[in-house]
């Protein structure tokens, strides 16, 4: 499949917002920051979630059919090794460091970070598991006689009940592979799959004329900023960053993200789709989603190193600006270089990225 690069400068656009999250939180300067990064954490997991699913859903919006688990351990690889690989490398640092080394103490962690994901690399299991579910959902809904709308009904009601089994998983105490991340992120993963993928199923096929172009681009616009206006609303209005302690607070922060997520999409998806429509090349936001998941399992390694947090900064100030400023630079400058160093090694690659580079030498003579 040809790369969309419109989609690519969504994930750039996403990753740039993770960035600057780790940059305000991981400093603790969260604690005087009441509204921005609420808005970023209520939409940079979320956006990445919506396009994955998006991107999943392509097969079924070309052909009418999913690849059912033909691609399964390709994703596991993608996924899953990254995950793993990046336990080892910082467990085995960690315990040798401080001479604490013992099998024992590795299969206690190992078994904390499977019932608690997010000790880890959580994003990369959340979406294996997402995927691993819509392709199930998928395969039955393919295996049954229906087609159109009959084939949209039954995956988004076999989606609907893995939904409820995660919510049930969670009710119970059992947190294996953290089920409550699900409930916070399947959904947008399933938007993404189920408008791309079956929008015309819902909607119907419609001919395309100039006339109506206009009217439907101003609905869409209308409606872009209806959700910008109601999310910057929810922003000022509650406090985003709360633990998901009930369902209330769950449904109050999931509308929250939608309302962002949608807007954000729409608004750099069309914006990259008229700059490459008027260059007829990549624009940063795109070229920067090329390398989103090498990106995310580097960059907040870097978040620390000015020892912001030690500094006594408010956000709101000249200095904090500043200084978030100068570590989000750093931060960008090592996680680059790292990437760099690392694709060009490929049994690194493959273990800490999930994917398979050229080495130094072959990709200097390709360029």
């Amino acid at each position: 499949m040809q790369r969309n690069n419109a989609i690519d400068a969504v994930k750039g656009f996403a990753i740039l917002l993770v960035m600057i999250g780790h940059c305000i939180v991981l400093n603790n300067l969260h604690q005087t920051d009441p509204y921005i990064y609420d808005a970023i954490k209520s939409v940079q997991m979320p956006l990445f979630m919506l396009v994955s699913g998006v991107l999943a859903s392509y097969g079924v919006r070309k052909n009418g059919r999913g690849t059912g688990l033909k691609k399964l351990p390709q994703r596991a690889v993608s996924y899953l090794l990254p995950f793993f690989s990046w336990f080892v490398l910082v467990h085995l640092y960690t315990h040798i460091k401080a001479g604490t080394l013992t099998p024992a103490g590795f299969a206690g962690e190992l078994k904390e970070l499977l019932f608690q994901t997010d000790r880890g690399l959580w994003f990369l299991v959340t979406l294996f598991v997402a995927t691993l579910c819509t392709m199930l959902a998928q395969m039955l809904a393919d295996k049954l006689p229906f087609k159109g709308i009959g084939k949209a009904v039954v995956f988004c009601s076999v989606s609907v009940c893995f939904y409820l089994l995660f919510f049930l998983q969670s009710r119970s105490g059992n947190t294996f592979l953290s089920p409550a991340l699900m409930l916070q992120y399947f959904p947008f993963y399933l938007t993404g799959y189920v408008v791309n993928g079956y929008g015309e199923s819902f909607l119907g096929k419609k001919k395309r004329d100039d006339s109506h172009s206009g009217r439907r681009k101003a609905a869409e616009a209308v409606c872009v900023a209806a959700m910008t206006v109601v999310f910057v609303w929810m922003v000022i209005a509650f406090d985003l960053t709360k633990p998901v302690d009930g369902f209330k607070t769950l449904l109050l922060q999931t509308a929250a993200s939608f309302f962002g997520t949608v807007s954000c999409y729409a608004v750099i998806y069309r914006l990259a789709e008229r700059y490459q429509k008027k260059t007829e090349k990549r624009g940063f936001l795109s070229f920067v989603g090329l390398y989103t998941l090498e990106i995310y399992v580097l960059h907040f390694r870097f978040a620390r190193l000015l020892g912001l947090s030690e500094k006594g900064l408010r956000f709101y100030s000249p200095e904090g600006i500043a200084w978030i400023v100068l570590a989000f630079l750093l931060m960008s400058a090592l996680t680059a270089v790292m990437i760099f160093i690392i694709r060009r090694i490929p049994a690194l690659s493959l273990l800490l990225f999930g994917k398979k580079h050229l080495p130094l030498r072959r990709a200097f003579r390709r360029a």
